[in-house]
């Protein structure tokens, strides 16, 4: 399947001048809307978890958490062993 992109003017879809399609060509048209000003990340993982579903892409859209884990994730510096070689020692 091939897409072509166009507008419409007047009530007309007008393709590229380079496209030209015979007369009887059977084309399916889809409305693609930008998303309106102002709208926040929630409403966008919505409409698509909505299109993904409603295409049969996926069952299940699991979300990442919100609001965002926050806090100090600078890795603290330990003295002694790696924790794997202790784990390691206790298991013999």
């Amino acid at each position: 399947m091939t897409v072509y992109r166009g507008v419409v003017r007047e009530g007309k879809v007008v393709l590229p001048d380079d496209i030209a399609l015979p007369d009887g060509t059977p084309v399916e048209i889809r409305e693609i809307t930008p998303p309106p000003p102002g709208r926040d990340e929630a409403d966008r993982l919505d409409r698509l978890e909505q299109a993904l579903r409603a295409s049969g892409l996926v069952r299940e859209f699991k979300r990442p958490p919100y609001p965002a884990e926050t806090g100090d994730r600078t890795p603290i510096r330990v003295e002694g062993k790696p924790l794997s070689e202790m784990i390691i020692e206790d298991r013999r």
